[in-house]
């Protein structure tokens, strides 16, 4: 069996990519209204795992670091508050369903309720 190095192995693109081949310019805008959306979640999500003390703070940065998706993030959700001080835990709760709420909207992916 021969082994493929890097320079071998063809790019593919990936799966999502071929649903947006050919749109017009209102679906890139919409794509890219929905990435900002997400990047804002993202963001949001990263300052409230911040004010995590110790190493659940630390597990929760690392999981929203590496999160791709707002599914994935709203899934965190509830770790995440519960593990907020009491003192911000409301103020972040509202900043992110505000968060949440702008990427649903967007449609860039359904979120269950």
């Amino acid at each position: 069996m021969e082994t493929l190095t890097l320079r071998e192995i063809p790019d593919f693109l990936p799966p999502w990519s071929y649903a947006s081949a050919g749109s017009d310019r209102r679906g890139h805008a919409q794509r890219v209204a929905a990435r900002r959306a997400f990047i804002e979640l993202k963001l949001g999500f990263t300052r409230a795992a911040a004010a995590v003390p110790g190493p659940d703070g630390a597990d929760l940065q690392s999981q929203v670091r590496h999160a791709s998706e707002p599914i994935e993030l709203w899934l965190l959700r509830g770790r995440l508050l519960a593990a907020l001080p009491d003192e911000t835990a409301e103020i972040q709760a509202r900043e992110l369903a505000l968060a949440m709420a702008g990427v649903d909207r967007l449609g860039a992916q359904r979120l269950p309720r």
